[in-house]
Order: C-alpha cells, then structure tokens, then sequence
C-alpha cells in the first residue's frame, strides 16, 4: 500500500493547528501567556502552510467541504480562548441601547451612566473615549447583548461572520478558475483565527459585507453590490473608501442602483439620529491620536523622520495611492474590484500609525484570492504582536522594542519591493481580451514510441484544441513519422528547447500558446479552464496548470511543494508545470528566448514586466522517471542551476542566455 504523503501532510498539519487551539484556549486571561500565544502562533502559521500545500486531490465539491469542516472544528477548538478586552465595549454598549440610551450621546466614564456600571464597564479600554462604531455595528451589538448578555456571543457573531467571508472566498474561487484550496490561506490563517475564534472581533462582518458586493459586482448585480457594500460601511466606515470605485466600475448610467446603498446607511442611522455627530467626534479621537506598530510608520520614523512630518505625510501617501487608482478606474485601466479593493485597504493598513493584528483580516480575503509571499510572509511575521502583552506590569507597559517591530516588518517591506520590481511596466501594461484560440507547441527528441499514446491523449482531453506544432530537434527514432501521422504540425529546428519552442511560437497564430512536454498526463477539460481564465484575469500575461509525479514519494512531494509555491508566489514557473502563454503577450516581451537551457525561466522573467501569473492548479501527472535512484544529487544540481542563472542574469538577458549554453552541457553532457 502506497502512503498518501499530501494526507499525511495535511492531517498532521491539521493536528497542529488543532494542538495550537487548545494551548492558547488554556490562557485564562487576554493579559496571560504573551511569549507562549506567538509560539502558538508561529506553529498555526507552519500548519497552515502544510494544510494549503499539502493539500490532497480532491474534486471541488469535496475540497470545498473538507476545508469548511476543518475550519469549522478549528474555530470551536478556540471557544474558551479569552476574547479581547474589545468585546467589553460591544456588550455594554449592547446594553445601553436597550436601556435607552444613545452610545454617541456621552462617554462611557460618565456620571449620568453611573447606574449601568457593571463588570464589563470595569473591563473596558478607552472609557474617556466616545465610541467609534457606526449605527450598524451599534445594532448588532445591540441585539447580541438583549440575546445572551455574556462575552461569549460576541464570538458566535464573529465566527458566523467569518465563515461567510469563507463562503463568499469559495464562491469566487470557484468562480474565477483558481484552487480552492488557497481557501486555507484565509480558514488556517493565525490571524483570522486570533481575529475571530479567540479574540472575537466584528471585523469579520465588515470583511463578509466586502466581499459579498465584490462577488456581486463581479456577476454584475450592482444593486446587491450596493446594499452589500452598504453592511460593510454600516460596520467599520473606512469601507468607504471602495465605493468611488465600485461606482467608477458600475458607470454612472448605473448610478440609480445605489439606492440600497444609501438606504442602508440612513435606516440604522435613525436609531441614533439625536446625537449622530458623535460618531464624528468619536472616530477623531480613536483615529487622531496613538501609534503602535504601524509599519511604514515605524520604519521612517527609525530613519529619523519627525512623527510631525510621518502622520501627515503617510495620510498624504495614502490618499494619493487611492487618487491614482481611481483616475485609472476612471480611464478603463483598472476594472478588477477584488485588486482594487486589496490595493485601497492594504494601502490604508500600511500607512496607518496604528496596527493592530486584526486589521490584516480586512487585507487577507484578497490574499486569497491571489496569493503573495509578502503578505503570507506578514501573515507569520506578526507572530511578535503578541509579545507586546509582556510588558504590562512593567516599567515601560503595553507595547514590545523598536527592534521587535522593525524585525517583524522587514521582510514584508523587501518582499513587497521584490515582487513590485516592475510597477511601471505593469502599470503601463495593457488588458488583453479572452482567448478564443489555443495551440500547443510541443519539443521533442527521440520521444519514442510513447508519443503517439501521449497525443492520443492530448486530442482527447482537449477536443476544442487548435494545431499541435510538434518541434523536432533532429530525432534518431521515429517520433515525426509518429506525429505527423497523428495529424500534427511537424517543424525542424536545431536541438535544444528553447529555440525549439521558439519555432513553434513563431509558426503559431492562436491567442494562447500551450507549451506541453511529451512525458505527462493531460488533464480534461484544460482548453476550456485557460479560456475562461483569460477572460477572468485580462492582465495575466500567462497560466500555470501545475505539475503531480507519478510516483508519491516524500522527496518528490517536497519537489512539487517547492515548485508549486515558485509558480504561485513567485510568479514563474518550469517548463513540465505546463505553461500555457498569451502569444501577444510573448512578443511584446521581445518573442520567445532562444536559449538551450533555462527558457522557462526566462520567459517568466521577461513576461513579468507585462502582468502576472495566473496559477489555475489543474496539475498535470509527470513522469517521474528522471527522478529514480538520483534524487539527491539531481535535487541539488537542479538548484544549483536555477541559482546560477539568477546570478547570471543579473548582468543582463544577453549574458544570461549565453551562460545557458554552459550550463546546457552541464547538464546534458557534452555527447547530446
């Protein structure tokens, strides 16, 4: 019996988290145990690593369940966690509603609510403060408090919120072609599950109205896009800020759709009509003031930039940011809801002089939905924030070292700087439309007989497939008798992939150019996938199916981890991942590099500067047969290979692809 590493993975990641949860549950007091819960944290972080990447094969339907019953499990594991100090505020401010009282009217130190103090009152932070959350979340704190006045429903509120956000991510998953198991970027998350399972923060609320009017807007239901927006607003008002442009996105033909919108900011708002202004008051003084681990924040003032120059001038960025997006939204540059809407809050998280951990899970849906390491790299990092609780009782209070907070932000910052290299390019880049046509170009050598089954295969698997330009590279053995009586394109070249795959792409004339090694397993339905991804992601320069070995040995699962997470976070990815590329695309970049070794690598390089990506996680079985009894060693030549190349590369394409021939015959040996 043959083990199931990708099982084995997943459940004992599984069985992590699950020990993680119950650890942190043990702390009686939100005050306790800060330096074990950032262990607990950083072991959440790693568990969900291996749940995404590890993740068995499994049908959509099946998948989609497996990882809700998970999260599920995982968030009861968390229910006598001790909730946020926060969660105080909700439910004696739930109470004052229905004691007739106006939450906006006054502090909550003051002498006319003496008679309402109770225990929760006494657990309350900022008590000198006016209250900064809008009608909507007032009512639901309100009707919470009347249902069980007790903490602990504030975490029912904010797990049912947060499995909606996971629904809602499923569904646009789903909708949009892409692997539903990224879901446990979102569902293992430790910020999601210390947001939400432990600490019971309403964020949850907001970030499921969000994401419902994304999805809405991407069906084009601009009036249920606009009452969902509308929820979001009625939670946590900086939702605001992606309204100019849903209505950009919408065009303002549609502009009487929006009366849901405006209606469910007025209902809510009538309740606390008297003394509305409050409001106003309210988030002045909780936005106005503080700073605690904000990261551009802290970084400049670390350079020695005055806090009185820093606060404004990151506003200023921010504002600035969300200005140049909307006049793109404007001119018909930008048209995706779910990247702007990531762009619009990332921005606001990162300019922030105030950062709490939980503020990410506004971020983090969108991660989702296009993952990248920097921000899953934050996602662990974060695991400091915790510490911050060491120093109560001490001389220097809440809070954690300079050294702590930059450490802990650094390496987001030089991953967001190495991932956004090519800013300009991709900003100048333009929006290809959907595909109607795909070829395959297809490199051989001495394949054998095997070709023949392997286009059988491909035809089945892919009726709606174009041509099939079969590149031959002075083969010995019968493999272009063999392709052209498949009913191939049959083209010479010299030998040596990359100048192989270039003659096909010069002959080719469809929309989207599959280049396909001869030693995998086609997959139903592909041409189908790449098409409706094309038209779901116009800025894609490309599309990655993914690769699975034959053989399910621990070894090659770490193969096709490593490689995995190259394609999806990286943003390149190898030849035997089944690369799917929009041939326009390719000769804007210049064409397809002609070089012996490494062209993969390359036209990832070069395509970058032009778009993104797009992992669609439909892999592919690869023969494992190079891999027999030589794992180690070709492991390590492998690495080393793509290590050189980078280096090489950084003086220039030209050098580059001149290296590639020594490393060909490196590689090859110097006979072929």
């Amino acid at each position: 019996m043959r083990i199931s590493w990708r099982w084995v993975i997943w459940l004992g990641s599984f069985l992590l988290l699950l020990a993680a949860a119950s650890l942190w549950s043990d702390l009686e007091k939100i005050q306790d145990g800060g330096a074990s819960r950032s262990a607990y944290y950083a072991l959440i972080w790693l568990g969900m690593l291996g749940m995404v990447f590890g993740f068995p094969a499994l049908g959509r339907r099946k998948a989609f369940w497996l990882i809700l019953g998970a999260a599920f499990l995982l968030r009861i594991a968390f229910w006598s966690a001790p909730v946020s100090d926060d969660v105080n505020r909700y439910l004696w401010e739930g109470r004052l509603f229905w004691e007739g009282e106006n939450a906006y009217s006054q502090v909550a130190d003051s002498e006319q609510w003496r008679h309402l103090r109770d225990t929760y009152w006494g657990a309350m932070n900022h008590r000198d403060r006016l209250t900064a959350y809008p009608p909507g979340m007032e009512l639901v704190m309100a009707g919470a408090s009347w249902l069980w006045y007790n903490l602990q429903v504030f975490k029912v509120v904010a797990v049912l919120g947060d499995l909606w956000v996971l629904a809602i991510l499923g569904l646009l998953l789903m909708r949009s072609g892409k692997p539903l198991r990224w879901l446990g970027f979102y569902a293992f998350n430790p910020i999601i599950l210390a947001s939400f399972a432990a600490e019971a923060h309403l964020d949850s609320l907001m970030v499921g109205g969000l994401v419902t009017a994304v999805l809405c807007a991407g069906r084009q239901s601009w009036s249920w896009a606009w009452f969902w927006l509308g929820v979001a607003v009625q939670m946590k008002l900086m939702v605001l800020v992606v309204a100019p442009f849903m209505f950009l996105l919408a065009g303002w033909r549609r502009g009487w759709q929006m009366w849901p919108f405006f209606a469910v900011l007025l209902v809510p708002s009538f309740f606390f009509i008297s003394d509305l202004d409050g409001l106003l008051r309210g988030l002045l003084g909780f936005g106005g003031t503080g700073a605690f681990n904000g990261g551009l924040f802290e970084l400049l003032k670390w350079v020695g930039i005055s806090e009185r120059l820093v606060r404004p001038g990151l506003m200023i960025v921010f504002l600035a940011v969300v200005a140049l997006f909307t006049w793109r939204t404007w001119r018909g540059l930008e048209e995706d809801l779910e990247t702007l809407s990531f762009l619009a809050l990332g921005s606001l998280v990162l300019c922030s002089p105030v950062v709490h951990f939980w503020y990410f899970s506004w971020v983090i849906p969108f991660m989702v939905l296009r993952p990248q390491l920097s921000w899953i790299v934050l996602c662990g990092s974060m695991a400091v924030y915790f510490l911050a609780w060491e120093g109560l009782g001490t001389a220097h209070g809440w809070g954690y070292s300079k050294v702590l907070m930059i450490s802990s932000w650094l390496p987001f910052f030089a991953l967001l700087l190495w991932e956004n290299r090519s800013w300009r390019s991709r900003l100048r880049a333009r929006a290809w439309s959907g595909a109607s046509t795909v070829d395959v170009v297809l490199p051989v050598y001495n394949a054998g007989d095997s070709l023949g089954g392997f286009l059988k295969k491909l035809k089945e698997a892919s009726p709606e497939l174009g041509k099939i330009w079969v590149v031959d590279g002075g083969s010995k053995d019968h493999s272009v008798e063999i392709a052209r009586e498949a009913g191939c394109e049959v083209l010479s070249s010299n030998l040596g992939r990359g100048g192989q795959i270039a003659e096909g792409f010069a002959r080719s004339s469809a929309d989207l150019v599959a280049i396909i090694h001869a030693d995998t397993e086609p997959q139903a339905g592909w041409v189908t996938r790449v098409k409706q991804a094309s038209m779901n992601e116009p800025k894609s320069v490309g599309f990655i199916l993914g690769q699975r070995f034959t053989i399910t040995s621990l070894p090659l699962f770490l193969v096709e981890v490593l490689n995995e997470g190259r394609a999806v976070l990286g943003g390149s990815a190898f030849g035997d991942q089944t690369m799917v590329l929009r041939r326009s695309a390719v000769e804007l970049s210049g064409g397809f590099p002609r070089q012996a070794l490494m062209e993969d690598v390359e036209v990832s390089l070069r395509l970058l500067r032009h778009g993104y990506f797009s992992y669609l996680g439909q892999e592919w079985t690869v023969s494992a047969e190079k891999w027999k009894g030589r794992f180690g060693p070709r492991f390590c030549q492998v690495v080393g290979l793509m290590i050189r190349y980078r280096v090489a590369r950084l003086k220039g394409c030209e050098a580059a692809a001149g290296f590639s021939e020594k490393l060909y015959r490196e590689y090859y040996g110097a006979g072929r």
